[in-house]
């Protein structure tokens, strides 16, 4: 029983799994002898910085997968200044879909949740800090739709972006500590980034565990359903 619930609330999961699995033994196969690390350094390093920064402020805005972004991030700038563009990529993420969210567009996007049977809830001031903290830090919605829906609740501005931004920065350390992985790799350092993510995955889980019953909308409506795709 406790098998069939679990792939009955995470068979999508299951199954961009199982796609990406296929994919990577396609991809070794076909290109066996001719992908290593040094033609993925090569590839990455020959990527204009310009190029990546651009693609990091704006493809995110329109559901491009962070992650990608991320780990290009590492592999071109390192950690210290990956770091640096990430929370700055961010904050204007942050500031661009908060002024989406209260212009003309918020009825449009309103309209186009409740056709699906859903409203955004209202979150009481005394769970705005863990619910905030709690939804981004979740695994399985992916970023940008983490980013709208939240927009479109009735928090604050200094909640959105002042725990947001140092939450997804927070985990954005891991994929970019992958880029920069590649060019130094080796048993330790893979060691480390394995060691970290299981770590965050099991904090955003207890968390979730923790403070979910605490954090529910306070006006009895549905909340809107975000999709179970990785960031």
């Amino acid at each position: 029983m406790k098998a069939a619930l679990f792939l009955k609330r995470h068979w999508g999961g299951l199954v961009v799994v199982l796609l990406l699995v296929g994919g990577l033994v396609f991809l070794w196969k076909t290109q066996e002898g001719r992908l290593d690390r040094e033609s993925i350094l090569a590839y990455g390093m020959s990527l204009p910085p310009v190029v990546i920064v651009i693609a990091f402020f704006l493809l995110p805005l329109i559901g491009f997968p962070v992650s990608v972004l991320l780990v290009l991030i590492g592999l071109r700038f390192g950690v210290g200044w990956g770091m640096v563009l990430v929370t700055v990529g961010m904050l204007f993420h942050h500031l661009v879909v908060f002024a989406i969210s209260r212009s003309w567009l918020r009825e449009k996007m309103e309209r186009r949740i409740a056709s699906f049977g859903h409203r955004i809830p209202r979150i009481e001031e005394r769970h705005r800090f863990w619910f905030t903290t709690i939804f981004a830090s979740i695994h399985g919605p992916p970023y940008a739709a983490k980013l709208y829906l939240l927009a479109l609740t009735n928090l604050p501005f200094r909640y959105y972006c002042g725990i947001g931004v140092p939450v997804y920065a927070g985990f954005s350390l891991i994929p970019v500590g992958a880029g920069k992985a590649i060019t130094d790799l080796n048993a330790m350092t893979v060691g480390l980034i394995l060691l970290g993510t299981v770590a965050l995955f099991f904090l955003a889980h207890w968390l979730k565990r923790r403070y979910s019953t605490g954090v529910a909308p306070s006006d009895g409506t549905r909340s809107a359903k975000t999709g179970n795709h990785g960031q």
